[in-house]
């Protein structure tokens, strides 16, 4: 005889299981955003944003025209996020934790870059 359980089950017991104080829990909220970027051949797109600090920008990155990647490399300075390294296909998500104005370029397309004002 097979028995199967659903997500929702175990998601309840497994809940019900965990302690409590007794208190209601409410997540924390945010109101950080996030906002996507993208490469179109070797362009980005949008290549400028002002965004507010905390925010999260997510490059989505797939293949140019010609089937090379793209990186996303920052000027150096205080509090920029980590670069990205030659991506063929993702999402990757950067967050901006300092107010400045930060530019960037793809290393692998001279002439692609973009500029993001953190506010």
């Amino acid at each position: 005889m097979r028995v199967f359980i659903s997500a929702a089950v175990v998601l309840a017991v497994v809940t019900a299981g965990c302690g409590s104080d007794g208190g209601t829990t409410t997540p924390p909220t945010s109101n950080n955003k996030s906002v996507d970027v993208f490469t179109l051949s070797s362009a980005f797109s949008p290549n400028f944003l002002q965004i507010a600090q905390g925010d999260t920008v997510r490059f989505n990155i797939v293949p140019a025209a010609n089937g090379e990647g793209h990186d996303v490399t920052f000027d150096p300075q205080s509090g920029v996020p980590a670069n990205i390294k030659v991506t063929l296909n993702g999402v990757i998500p950067r967050v901006f934790s300092t107010k400045g104005t930060f530019h960037y370029n793809c290393f692998v397309h001279p002439g692609m870059s973009g500029d993001i004002v953190v506010q």
